[in-house]
Parts: C-alpha cells; structure tokens; sequence
C-alpha cells in the first residue's frame, strides 16, 4: 500500500476500499485529496505564532498611537481651560466694572432725588408753621 501521509489518510483509503468497494489506487488518490486540501487550509503552529507576533505588534503600534492621542486631548484641554478661563476673568472684570459703574449712578441719582426730598419737606414743614402761626393769630 502506497497511503503513507497519515493514519487518516490510511484509514479514509481502507474505507473507500472496504466499505465501497473502490480499487486501492482510486481509494488512496481521493485519500491524498482529501488530506491535501484539507492540510492546506489548516493552519500551523508557526503560522499562528506568526499571527501571535503580528497582533503583539499591532498592539503596540495602537498604543503607542493612544498615548500620544491622549496627550495631545490633554494638551488641547489644558489650552482651552485656559482660555475659558481667561474669558471667565474677562467677563467677570467687564461685569463688576458694569456693576460699579451702575451703582455709582444709581448712588448719585438716589442722592439727588434724597435732596430734593429734604428740600420738600423743609419746605412743607415751614409752610405748615406758616399756617400754624397764621391760623394762631387769627383764632382768640
């Protein structure tokens, strides 16, 4: 027998013989086939190492791509917090002063309105005393 391959290889052989009753030279050719097509397809132990160390690399290579991602998102965050906060700073001053201004105006215009009241009521108080008098001396 000439089927040396495999002891699969020998036994699918044996059985196309045996139990289909092909010739021994047709039963190991379809053997060696099928052995053939079906060992080409599979894959070995180096092939896998090979694919084992290639993953390893890529790995890596995204890693490596990460860490500078990730810096570069800090970096970018860092200077817009910064000119968020310069903004922040900015708007801040540009309101307080607003503020100061506005209640240094209002202050100035309650003080006036303030005077012209006491002036009123001075001159209501000495209108009132006028009448007093007035009304005092006409009634015995």
């Amino acid at each position: 027998m000439n089927v040396t391959e495999s002891p699969d290889t020998l036994t699918t052989a044996r059985r196309l013989e045996h139990d289909f009753g092909m010739d021994q030279r047709a039963s190991e050719g379809i053997a060696i086939a099928i052995h053939e097509h079906t060992t080409a397809n599979l894959a070995t132990k180096a092939d896998l190492h090979v694919v084992q160390a290639d993953l390893h690399l890529v790995e890596e290579r995204l890693r490596g791509e990460m860490s500078e991602l990730s810096a570069a998102l800090r970096g970018e965050m860092k200077e817009l917090s910064a000119a968020l906060r310069g903004e922040m700073n900015e708007l801040e001053a540009s309101l307080r002063g607003h503020t100061d201004s506005s209640v240094a105006g209002l202050s100035s215009e309650m003080h006036g309105e303030f005077k012209t009241l006491y002036r009123n009521l001075w001159l209501m108080f000495v209108g009132f005393a006028g009448v007093i008098v007035t009304l005092t001396k006409l009634l015995p």
